[in-house]
């Protein structure tokens, strides 16, 4: 088990704001969207005959837009569970401590270096 050795409240303090900004933005963007609502809610009925190109491009990439910001806060909240568990910059690949160097760059980084390069060639994904 790897011991977590205090880095500083720099990538703490990102995290949080990340974290804040991300629920604004979630907030702001989520109701509008309508991820939770049926896409055919969303588009005001239009996809039941036929739908105008562009309001229903629209409401595609506003859904795709709140899905993401979704995914972000939920890897954001993520990292403050880590950071409060004390698992906070240490990789859960190896279990050895993430470079301060990466955190300060990725403060939301769970892997080492090796480890998320090995764990993209593993999923398929480029840098």
């Amino acid at each position: 088990m790897a011991i977590r050795k205090k880095t500083g409240n720099a990538p703490a303090e990102r995290l949080e704001a990340d974290r804040k900004r991300l629920e604004l933005l979630a907030a702001q963007c989520g109701e509008e969207a309508g991820l939770h609502r049926p896409l055919n809610d969303v588009t005001g009925g239009v996809i039941t005959g036929i739908p105008e190109d562009t309001d229903l491009a629209q409401a595609l990439s506003d859904r795709e837009t709140t899905d993401l910001l979704v995914h972000l806060l939920d890897q954001n909240r993520e990292q403050v569970e880590r950071l409060r568990e004390g698992a906070y910059g240490i990789c859960e690949g190896c279990g050895r401590r993430i470079p301060e160097a990466r955190l300060k760059y990725q403060p939301a980084a769970t892997r080492c270096v090796e480890c998320q390069a090995h764990w993209d060639r593993l999923n398929g994904r480029t840098a």
